[in-house]
């Protein structure tokens, strides 16, 4: 028994060699050595010669006296189990083959002692053994036993002149056989096989394991397959081996004379081999395997696998298995998703340089190149990019810039046009200067509008919205009146602001009139924009409107009768005026005209204070026009609850009733009771009406408020009930609302109406993601600054 020292291994491209020196040798008896077994656990060899086992030393291969107190003889081969049974460190398993049997012991530091013995029918001639389980061959099969409860299981059957038996443990659970008809079958402690067998064209002599490949040495060559794929992947030739065996991640292989060593290439070298190849998942498992025979750490692994899945990527790209591409990239933990976008035309910002490493430039090709004139295939390839970057645009701490802009492009380039706007309504870090250019030439106005408001370019923004509106220009979208004052509302010049307001005014007024009075984001210090100052304004312009009337009947009525009938159609337009506006100062024009014998103006005037009384005194006790009083009442009730129609009708009566001349309006005071547009608390009337008058007078009257007064209590139980379930109805959406969609709430978030931070204050969110005040949105299915309608798209 010889030990010898290797002492370093040098080398290149072309081959390496290894020195060496001797430690120490020993003579073991006068029949050569068969088998020799280190267990280095306890220190010590096992070796095999003429029968016997001999236990030396592993450092000075001093036979250890008393080690083996009972010979170990008739012994054919052994093996250690790899996987122990025993759960201490320093104890080694070792199972013997004997002519009929097979024995397990149980080696420690300072003896060795046997344990299990299993009766066999036929000699074993080649073994292995994992856990509790040995799987060896005999003459004419393989055969799989359990040493713990002495179960056997055979496998399959072999003809020795044909098939040399060889047993090795690849893995835990797993071993390797040398079947019939030159296929290598792997065999799991189950008796199952778990891989596709390998295919081999030569006898071979022996076989060694070194994760993940087998080396097959025959009579002339070396044959590496990996456990893989089950493929050769080396050829060496090599004569006059006597067999092959692995330690230390090589694999030795020794002749009568020398011995020589197989140093695998660094697994980052096979890696790059196979990836360009295209052999992705075997390089994966490659990576894996990397971890498990600690050739690589942790990191280095989660390197390797990145850079796996990134070359994977840019290889599938190439091959328009797009959808498989992006797969791999959002597999890839440290990609530069810019170096994907530099793939396609024009998407990259033009200031943005980026290069790739060598062995990616190997396959790089543009997707324009990739596609050439598949239309459907390029925007396959654009929709894909899209919903990645999408997907990942939240994850980007870093060039936010390429990354927004892109997606602005490809919003474009896919006609996703809603998309675009509601991209550019929200927070987005588009490059300015290249975003209007591509929104321009790709004539996306109403985008390029809000483009310009999110940076401050209020004036283009409008310029172009008017124009949009006022269907000047065209586009897939247009921007809502609402949006357009939300727009103006921004504006911080009062001129620039005046200039549309009164374009908007004259195309909807409530939108016009919302820039005064929602949108309070403007420098109020400017007196052109305060709120007082323009309500001051309309009612300087009523107030003169409404004394350009009186100067003008009052001149009329010192030159030319009272019947006249210009001077009826002016006083006509004047009531019409007084009816229609609130803005004006009665107080003044009711001073001008208090002496005149303009006793309906004065009544309306009257009115506009608050004086209903009186001016119903007018109408009733001077004027004597009952059709006048009813129209008076219908007007200043216009648009009042029930409560101010009955309070209105009520002072009629009572006008009507408490008159100096009360015999006269008897009857209109009963066509008032009776008539069903009044609204009188019967009530309140019944106490006023004269005890005199008689039941069949007012019958309509009671009978139609009896039925007004039940139907009234029935209705309120119908809308109480009715609002219960529409309480349960708002509940359940709200609820519902909440459980899909959360939405979180920063410090920094704000309304996108009116820009000001949301706080703690009431929001609502719409389907397409824009958040608001509660006061901010008017309609809860209209976005407040898209416009887009929510109903219509349901």
């Amino acid at each position: 028994c010889v030990h010898y020292y290797m002492m370093g291994i040098s080398g290149n491209s072309s081959g390496f060699s290894y020195q060496s020196r001797l430690q120490q040798q020993r003579l073991i008896g006068r029949k050569p050595i068969t088998q020799i077994i280190a267990a280095p656990q306890i220190n010590i060899l096992f070796v095999l010669s003429d029968g016997y086992i001999t236990a030396l030393n592993m450092f000075s291969l001093e036979v250890t006296n008393n080690y083996i107190r009972e010979k170990i003889k008739g012994v054919n081969l052994m093996c250690t189990n790899e996987t122990p049974m025993s759960k201490n460190p320093s104890c080694v398993e070792i199972c013997i083959g004997r002519k009929k049997s097979i024995q397990m012991y149980i080696a420690t530091s300072d003896r060795i002692v046997s344990s299990t013995e299993i009766s066999l029918y036929d000699p074993p001639l080649s073994m292995s053994m994992d856990g509790e389980y040995v799987c060896l061959a005999s003459s004419f099969q393989y055969v799989l036993i359990n040493v713990k409860n002495g179960r056997t299981q055979n496998l399959f059957p072999i003809t020795i002149e044909e098939t040399r038996p060889i047993v090795k443990r690849i893995s835990q659970g797993e071993f390797f056989v040398n079947g019939p008809s030159s296929l290598g079958m792997f065999v799991s402690t189950t008796g199952e096989s778990a891989r596709a067998p390998v295919s081999l064209t030569n006898v071979i002599q022996s076989v060694a394991y070194q994760h993940p490949y087998l080396a097959f040495l025959s009579r002339s060559k070396i044959v590496v397959y990996s456990i893989f794929d089950q493929k050769e992947k080396q050829d060496i030739t090599f004569k006059h081996g006597m067999f092959v065996c692995s330690c230390d991640k090589k694999i030795f292989v020794p002749t009568s004379k020398d011995i020589y060593m197989l140093c695998p290439i660094p697994i980052h070298q096979q890696i790059k081999g196979l990836l360009k190849q295209h052999k992705i998942d075997e390089a994966i498992k490659l990576a894996d395997a990397g971890i498990h025979i600690h050739e690589l750490t942790a990191i280095q692994h989660k390197k390797m696998i990145s850079y796996i899945h990134k070359f994977a990527g840019f290889f599938y790209l190439q091959t328009r298995e797009f959808d498989k591409a992006i797969h791999e990239f959002d597999q890839a933990e440290d990609i530069d998703f810019r170096h994907i976008i530099s793939l396609y035309p024009s998407l990259l910002l033009d200031t943005c340089t980026i290069s790739f490493s060598d062995d990616v430039n190997e396959i790089y090709r543009s997707i324009l190149s990739v596609v050439e004139d598949d239309t459907a295939a390029l925007q396959n390839a654009m929709t894909v990019l899209l919903e990645y970057l999408k997907n990942i645009r939240n994850e980007v701490k870093s060039y936010r810039k390429e990354l927004d802009t892109c997606l602005l492009k490809l919003f474009i380039e896919l006609a996703q046009f809603d998309e675009l706007i509601n991209f550019l309504n929200n927070d987005n870090n588009c490059d300015l200067n290249e975003s209007i250019t591509t929104l321009a030439e790709n004539e996306r106005y109403h985008a390029l509008a809000i483009l310009y408001c999110n940076y401050g370019s209020i004036s283009e923004s409008l310029e172009l919205l008017i124009k949009l509106a006022s269907e000047e220009i065209d586009d897939f979208t247009r921007p809502s009146l609402r949006y357009i004052a939300d727009v103006i509302a921004r504006a911080k010049d009062p001129n620039l602001m005046w200039k549309y307001t009164t374009w908007l005014l004259d195309r909807d007024q409530l939108a016009g009139v919302e820039i005064f009075t929602k949108y309070r984001v403007m420098n109020e210090s400017v007196d052109l924009l305060k709120p007082s100052y323009i309500l001051d304004k309309k009612e300087q312009y009523h107030t003169k409107l409404g004394m350009i009337y009186v100067e003008s009947i009052l001149s009329l009525m010192k030159d030319l009768p009272k019947n006249n009938d210009e001077l009826a159609r002016e006083r006509t337009c004047m009531r019409n005026f007084l009816e229609e506006s609130s803005l004006f100062r009665a107080q003044l024009l009711l001073s001008r005209i208090q002496n005149t014998d303009l006793f309906s103006e004065q009544a309306l005037l009257y009115g506009r204070m608050g004086l209903h009384d009186k001016a119903l005194d007018i109408l009733v006790n001077k004027l004597m026009d009952h059709v006048a009083a009813r129209h008076y009442c219908a007007t200043f009730t216009k648009d009042k609850n029930s409560e101010e129609r009955k309070k209105m009708y009520f002072s009629l009566l009572s006008a009507y009733l408490t008159s100096r001349n009360i015999d006269a309006n008897i009857t209109p005071a009963l066509e008032l009771l009776n008539d069903r547009e009044s609204d009188i608390d019967p009530v309140q009337a019944l106490q006023l009406i004269p005890e005199d008058w008689s039941i069949g007078a007012i019958c309509k009257f009671l009978k139609y408020s009896v039925r007004s007064s039940m139907n009234s209590a029935r209705m309120f139980k119908v809308e109480r009930g009715l609002s219960y379930v529409e309480n349960v109805q708002t509940k359940h959406a709200y609820r519902s609302t909440v459980n899909l969609t959360a939405v979180k709430i920063t410090d920094d978030r704000i309304c996108q109406v009116c820009n000001r931070p949301l706080g703690e204050s009431k929001f609502v969110r719409y389907p397409n993601g824009v958040i608001a005040h509660v006061p901010c949105s008017r309609n809860k299915n209209i976005c407040p600054v898209t416009g887009r309608n929510f109903c219509q798209e349901g």
